[in-house]
């Protein structure tokens, strides 16, 4: 069990490091207090342009690939008889550093909303599954506009893929992914009721219809 609350521990305080507030200190800049009012890298993007939004999108997934491999081998590292198996451990980070992104503690637990964070721990555990996911995001982006949509969307797919898909992934994934894609919908929640009564933003300029309408 040492192993496990390790690696719980080690990803959650590494996780709570939220790069959209972080660096935005560096400018004078909280992102909470602009736009949505997310501290994720489509609010950094909103109130800081692309190479924040960037420099934001690379630190919170690189904080989860660091808690999923290197710190949760750190954790097994203290236990000689591990009581789980080193996935379940990385499992178990994937889970933290989520969270933490979300519920920051060094952050007053006003965080983003996870995705980034999830994405780097789908790149330890199972990098294809990545492309899988970002690959539907893309695609539901450009036929609808909304970020939050697509982001539910591809983290609902992900235990999908893992199903019917992708045999050769730890079976431990699974669980990872089933729980994230709930988190998800859960941390969007307030863009489904924006969806329902169509005050979501939308990013019309990446979306499909939009580009014939540019191009004629």
């Amino acid at each position: 069990m040492l192993e496990l609350g390790l690696s719980l521990v080690f990803a959650y305080l590494i996780g709570s490091i939220n790069f959209s507030l972080a660096l935005g200190k560096l400018k004078n800049l909280d992102v909470r207090e602009t736009g949505s009012g997310n501290a994720g890298a489509t609010n950094a993007l909103r109130a800081a342009g692309f190479w924040f939004a960037l420099a934001v999108m690379i630190g919170d997934v690189g904080k989860a690939i660091v808690a999923v491999g290197p710190l949760a081998t750190l954790a097994y590292s203290f236990a000689d008889e591990p009581t789980f198996s080193l996935a379940w451990g990385q499992v178990a980070a994937g889970a933290s550093v989520t969270a933490a992104h979300c519920y920051p503690l060094w952050h007053e637990f006003r965080g983003g909303k996870g995705f980034a964070a999830l994405l780097g721990s789908y790149l330890v555990l199972h990098a294809p599954l990545v492309g899988a996911v970002l690959t539907v995001w893309v695609l539901v982006m450009i036929f609808s506009g909304y970020v939050g949509l697509a982001t539910m969307v591809a983290a609902v797919s992900a235990p999908v893929f893992l199903t019917f898909f992708m045999p050769e992934a730890p079976p431990e994934l699974f669980w990872l992914a089933a729980a994230a894609g709930a988190f998800t919908v859960l941390t969007h929640r307030d863009n489904v009721r924006n969806l329902l009564d169509g005050s979501e933003h939308c990013f019309t300029k990446v979306r499909v219809d939009h580009w014939f309408k540019s191009g004629g």
